[in-house]
């Protein structure tokens, strides 16, 4: 079965395995171009430091962060964007175009069960896809980490484009979309159907969920005096989930009677503007005591993914569970 399945699917493999091919070289070669260049401008020691510790010429730093933006950031796109061509174009065909040409009807026929014919399919067609995009994720990844600090890292793990192509979240999505694709199928029985409904629901869940999978993490909490520089609460290497003002008890202060101190503070007494010395000594006495944010660090990054993959990967299950019902009912 595993044989029979392979041939039918043999266009499919060989195309994952040119794309990994042609990906490796056209990576490897960019890297190698990108690290000559950092050498050239003498940058490569700025790599892993802070912009603001980095020695070069301003305007050497700027130079490469504007010739190397775009190559950059298509890697990283292309790994955004791989789970859902996973799922449009292996898992939504996979057994829709069975249904649709009616080829699935000689294959009930056989001796082989029907979970085992679909269990042969899943695994012919989803494993090189997962092995080709953890291996183009890597490269992706080595690529960037040569760039450190003046390419895309330089935003964070938690910026949107970094945190999708990081750990084990791009496996996570592609596992669901592939099995949602497949789903949609053998409901639809209509391939063209599936990629299309495919491609829309697989967005709509990923943007669902963005906000969800963050509050599954223990944050944690800071605080500062009120006179504090906001810039301290607000890095690039955590992720802020809340933050305000909180009271002379510690409790956060609602944002709109927050905002109403604050105007009524930028008042001194007989309405003139007050001073900036006015105005701090104002925000205690009036109860906004603290500056506070609830954050998770870089360092608990790789607990949002774990968290991210095994939402998607319960999801996909979840289908993929669907899926063997609905070909049980397939005539």
């Amino acid at each position: 079965m595993i044989w029979a399945s392979w041939r039918q699917q043999r266009l499919q493999l060989i195309t994952l395995l040119g794309l990994l091919v042609v990906g490796a070289a056209a990576i490897a070669l960019m890297r190698s171009n990108m690290v000559g260049a950092l050498a050239s401008a003498q940058l490569t020691d700025c790599v892993t430091l802070p912009l603001d510790q980095c020695t070069a010429p301003a305007g050497t730093v700027k130079s490469f962060a504007e010739t190397w933006a775009n190559p950059l950031d298509v890697g990283r796109m292309s790994i955004i964007c791989a789970p859902a061509l996973i799922g449009v174009f292996v898992g939504a065909p996979l057994f829709a175009r069975e249904l649709e040409q009616g080829t699935h009807v000689l294959a009930f026929t056989q001796s082989v069960s029907r979970t085992r014919w679909m269990s042969s399919k899943l695994l012919i067609a989803l494993v090189p896809a997962l092995v080709v995009l953890v291996a183009l994720q890597w490269l992706v990844s080595w690529w960037l980490s040569a760039a450190g600090t003046l390419g895309p890292l330089m935003t964070g793990p938690f910026t949107a484009v970094n945190f999708g192509i990081a750990h084990v979240s791009p496996a996570g999505y592609a596992l669901f979309a592939f099995a949602l694709g497949t789903f949609l199928g053998v409901v639809s029985r209509r391939t063209l159907v599936a990629m299309t409904a495919g491609l829309g629901a697989f967005v709509v869940v990923r943007f669902a969920l963005a906000g969800v999978v963050d509050r599954l993490v223990p944050a944690q909490r800071q605080e500062l005096p009120h006179d504090a520089d906001l810039t301290v609460l607000y890095r690039s290497d955590r992720l802020v989930l809340d933050g305000g003002w909180l009271d002379a008890s510690g409790h956060p202060v609602p944002d709109d009677r927050a905002s109403a101190l604050l105007q009524a503070c930028k008042s001194a007494p007989g309405g003139a503007p007050n001073t900036q010395e006015g105005f701090l000594a104002c925000l205690p006495q009036s109860g906004l005591v603290k500056k506070y944010s609830l954050f998770i660090p870089e360092s608990q990054a790789w607990q949002v993914h774990l968290v991210d993959a095994t939402i998607f990967t319960a999801l996909a299950l979840v289908l993929l569970a669907g899926t063997a019902w609905a070909l049980r009912r397939q005539s």
